[in-house]
């Protein structure tokens, strides 16, 4: 559960995240290339730790992280020394968790951090507050429009692909309601319209995505 909960934490922040129940199961084909690995730690023991040193084996540019709710006093020393980057002992939060990693990547390779806040013409949403202006006024969004139009706003000038839209777009662990995909978007595209000032377009690519185009 606690890797679900996380693995929620870090999409709604527009990461793509694959839960494993064992560490083994890292070094079976992923379908991305990790940038940050968290393994729990509970349970540590020797087995445990011999995994993270292969982990780091396996995937030395990758950062680790781990977890754990009640370590043995030797235990955080011990998977630092095996390769961890940080320990973070239980109780934590999922969103500090998620922040932290963003924080420490950025840190090391000269990235930006992830950004909560888009600005496109006089176009701004802020994920994090849920508020969204354009041409001074404040946008009447849904809190599932809002997040679409986030996600069209982080993917600009590029088309947001639909599989992005429906996973980070739907703010809830069940399933996305892709038949309501294209009724929540024209309603974004009235809204847009509706206070006035740069003209803003949601062009459909079919079958393909959504991109949002800005008239300079």
């Amino acid at each position: 559960m606690a890797a679900s909960v996380l693995a929620f934490a870090a999409e709604r922040r527009g990461h793509q995240t694959v839960c494993l129940d064992r560490v083994g199961q890292l070094f079976d084909r992923l379908p991305f290339e990790p940038s940050l690995i968290v393994i729990s730690l509970d349970g540590g023991d020797q087995t445990v730790l011999d995994q993270v040193a292969r982990v780091r084996s396996q995937f030395p540019q990758t950062a680790l992280f781990a977890t754990a709710e009640r370590p043995p006093h030797s235990l955080p020393l011990d998977a630092l020394k095996a390769g961890v980057h940080e320990v973070i002992s239980a109780p934590y939060n999922q969103n500090e968790l998620v922040v932290r990693a963003e924080t420490w990547l950025a840190s090391r390779t000269g990235a930006p951090a992830v950004t909560d806040a888009f600005e496109l013409g006089d176009l701004e949403v802020a994920l994090e507050r849920y508020h969204a202006t354009k041409n001074g006024n404040v946008l009447p969004l849904t809190r599932l429009e809002l997040r679409l139009l986030y996600c069209l706003c982080e993917h600009h000038p590029h088309v947001a692909p639909l599989e992005r839209l429906l996973t980070f777009g739907w703010d809830t662990l069940g399933d996305p309601d892709a038949a309501l995909l294209k009724t929540h978007i024209s309603h974004i595209r009235r809204k847009l319209a509706n206070a006035g000032g740069i003209p803003f377009e949601i062009l459909s690519r079919q079958t393909v995505g959504y991109v949002l185009r800005v008239e300079e």
